[in-house]
């Protein structure tokens, strides 16, 4: 079938094709080459970047929009910072060819404002096209963009849920480039407690930010300040990565309270300046400087670029800095609407052994409003999600439950077939049946899931109805307004009582949850070591240690980043450049500068110890394959000395001290950086697996792969390890329970033949 390509350029070409589209008409008066236009007059406004529909509502597919009347939306973020100035629409999408055209028709709406409306043909059901989105409709925060569609096949008697009524939005192939510039800080001058506003994951324009050291950080607590602020960009940001940059100050000609600061290197960027205050005082200008009294945040609109800003982290000491940065940190404490404030102290709440501050722990009931759920009425292909985030070495044995207890109310006259299906990271795993006609409200329903079917981490709960009409002949009128199910949030979850135990090494597990390092929700487990404070080496540490902090949702306040040796009692991570690396780091890695090695699916690197660690391990010894026997050949070797260059390498092992390590080394501070900014980046973050993974700087391909031998973390009783190798191997369970039923069936046959002998010695039978 030939494509047929339908663009919308201005007003009266839409006019002129879709004699129905006056919303069209009004919208679209402009060509879509408008923002190139606005940026020639406004030389401030960034260039217009095509962002995937994908993007914004991460999907990784088309979105399908079926029935005779159905919609589906899209959230568009849009900064408080920012001005619009323009957006484009790219529009791809098909149609069934089964459709009736004279009366099926897809809306785009943004904010519920119809922009545009196309006729869906059978003849034609490849629909191209670009809209213009009036800039005015698109406002600060999150910004609804809905595709609504009439469709129809016949004209009397139609099933709505036909199967031929669908079209299909190519979420990869249609963007949306939205054309912004930063409105200056002048007229609104930054508070505070406006922090969040100017660090914004919505803002589209670049957001690069500047940690500036007053004087070069050389001790643990200046250290870890600076982490503290990488920190608290991160987890403003929540699921955006940061381009990070890190500098020393230089001086030079500034200008307002930065007088003797050369900002010619931070052109473009937001500040975050950090020292103690007699370093300080060749860049700032005394009055600032008199009102230091403590430990100190103050931001200001940036001297000769008032659409950036720069924040001043500060302190009579390096503990008072620390205590500033530290307040930084805490993105979730309200800071005052000022824009100066001198902190004295700092509460922080005491960390258990739960990761993070959602993780669940222990057997106390849950309410979901405290999950961050909300009481929600769900309607017909309505749905519902609960995050739900378990302790990362969480285990319990086969038959442990965890009880789901729901408060909710269903409408009346509907179909006994009615049911709220429960799904969990998109697996069902029960049902509850909506089967009272005259309508309900009940309280206090469980549901118990199995809480094998839960992943260590973060894990979604989601409640999707199935509501019927009681009445669905054809050519009858469908009453769907009763259709209705409201789910409260004192609805509650239990889980049952578990044991903290699994194995390692595992990067992914690492990756969702920064297990084992943080196991203590602060962090006082961490240690990051360095073997340089060069920029570039503490601009990558930082970046990761944001990262973490990220994804548990909370500061690690009580990490500590030395380029000394690691206090007692934590586990370390190593960034380094290879150059430099001591050789004692790489002391149970399984691989090392200069040492020839084997790896290969299934295949123990050279070096490796040949005595099991384990009674399994043992086992797997003895009567294990490799995981290339089945064809005769590895997937992958590689043998020979392997070199870094151009590559990031993250492995992760059990060092000599019996902890875990995890070492992330490049050849080079430079590449060392440019690794970890692409290993953060979430499309690499989420890919992390096994125990090495290599980051390439030429393809930015991540290979991943297991080369060392597994071990176990935690504390459990000899029963329980017992049930834990059963539940892990249920094969080995099998053959060992067939072994047993086999010596017993022949020590009973034995015994039999005993007896019989004894007692019937004589007997001719």
């Amino acid at each position: 079938m030939s494509v047929i390509r339908k663009t919308m350029i201005a007003g009266w070409t839409a006019c002129a094709i879709f004699s129905t589209m006056a919303q069209a008409a009004t919208y679209a008066g402009k060509s879509a080459s408008a923002p190139a236009a606005a940026s020639a007059v406004n030389p401030g406004a960034t260039a217009a970047t095509a962002v995937s529909l994908a993007t914004y509502a991460n999907l990784s597919g088309p979105m399908r929009i079926a029935g005779a009347s159905a919609s589906r939306s899209i959230s568009v973020p849009v900064s408080a910072r920012e001005a619009v100035r323009g957006a484009t629409l790219h529009l791809v999408a098909s149609n069934s060819v089964s459709l009736l055209g004279e009366r099926s028709q897809l809306v785009v709406r943004v904010n519920d404002r119809a922009i545009a409306q196309f006729q869906l043909s059978p003849r034609q059901p490849e629909l191209t096209a670009d809209i213009r989105v009036p800039a005015e409709l698109l406002r600060a925060g999150y910004n609804t963009l809905s595709f609504q569609v009439a469709q129809h096949s016949t004209e009397n008697c139609e099933e709505p849920n036909s199967p031929e009524l669908w079209t299909e939005v190519d979420t990869s192939a249609s963007t949306l480039a939205i054309q912004t510039e930063l409105s200056p800080l002048t007229g609104t001058p930054p508070l505070l407690a406006r922090l969040d506003e100017l660090i914004d994951p919505k803002q589209n324009a670049p957001r690069a930010i500047a940690i500036v050291h007053a004087a070069h950080p050389v001790t643990d607590t200046q250290l870890a300040s600076g982490g503290l602020l990488a920190q608290g960009v991160a987890l403003r940001l929540r699921y955006k990565s940061a381009d990070l940059r890190v500098q020393d100050a230089q001086t030079g000609e500034g200008g307002g309270m930065l007088p003797g600061l050369d900002l010619t290197p931070l052109a473009d960027a937001d500040v975050l300046l950090i020292g103690k205050l007699d370093t300080l005082a060749p860049y700032l200008d005394a009055h600032t400087l008199e009102r230091i009294g403590g430990a100190f945040l103050g931001v200001y609109p940036k001297p000769g670029d008032p659409r950036h800003f720069v924040l001043i982290v500060a302190g009579r000491t390096d503990d008072e800095v620390n205590l500033a940065a530290r307040v930084f940190s805490h993105a979730e404490v309200p800071l005052p609407r000022r824009n100066e404030m001198n902190a004295d102290a700092l509460a922080e709440a005491r960390s258990g052994d739960a990761t993070g501050r959602d993780a669940l722990s222990g057997t106390k009931p849950y309410r979901l409003r405290d999950l961050g759920f909300r009481s929600t009425t769900l309607g017909v292909g309505a749905s519902a999600d609960v995050k739900l985030t378990l302790p990362a070495d969480v285990y319990a044995p086969e038959n442990a439950q965890a009880v789901l207890t729901l408060n909710f109310a269903e409408g009346a006259k509907m179909r006994a077939d009615s049911v709220l299906n429960l799904y969990l990271n998109d697996r069902f795993v029960q049902a509850v049946a909506l089967d009272q006609q005259q309508g309900a409200v009940v309280n206090r329903y469980r549901v118990s899931v199995p809480l094998r079917r839960f992943l260590p981490g973060a894990n979604v709960l989601s409640l999707r109805p199935v509501l019927v009409p009681l009445v669905t002949d054809r050519c009858e009128l469908r009453q769907s307004g009763n259709l209705q199910l409201s789910v409260f949030d004192d609805s509650t979850i239990e889980l049952p009582p578990v044991l903290h135990f699994t194995n390692l090494p595992d990067l992914r597990r690492f990756a969702e949850s920064g297990f084992p390092y943080t196991r203590r929700a602060d962090g006082a487990e961490l240690a990051i070591q360095l073997n340089a404070r060069d920029n570039d080496t503490l601009n990558a540490a930082w970046s990761l240690l944001g990262k973490l902090a990220q994804k548990q949702g909370r500061p690690l306040t009580s990490a500590q980043i030395t380029a000394g040796v690691p206090g007692v009692g934590r586990q370390t991570i190593i960034v380094a450049a290879g150059a430099d690396l001591p050789r004692a780091a790489f002391e149970g890695a399984p691989w090392a500068p200069g040492r020839s090695m084997r790896l290969a699916a299934g295949v123990r690197a050279e070096g490796e110890s040949e005595t099991p660690a384990n009674l399994w391990e043992g086992v797997k010894s003895v009567f294990g394959k490799p995981a290339y026997a089945a064809n005769g050949s590895p997937d992958t070797v590689i043998e020979g000395d392997m070199k870094l260059s151009r590559q990031l390498l993250v492995m992760q092992y059990r060092n000599a001290a019996s902890a875990t390590a995890t070492l992330m080394t490049a050849e080079t501070p430079a590449e060392l950086l440019r690794g970890m900014q692409q290993l953060v980046a979430p499309q690499n973050w989420e890919s992390l697996d096994g125990d090495v993974s290599v980051v390439s700087l030429d393809s930015e391909a991540l290979w991943t792969t297991r080369v060392g031998q597994r071990y176990e973390v935690g504390e459990i009783g000899a029963f329980d390890h017992i049930g834990y190798e059963v539940s892990a191997h249920p094969w080995i369970a099998y053959g060992v329970l067939a072994a047993c039923l086999t010596v017993l069936a022949a020590l009973t046959a034995v015994l039999l033949r005993r007896y019989h002998r004894k007692h019937h010695g004589d007997s001719s039978s």
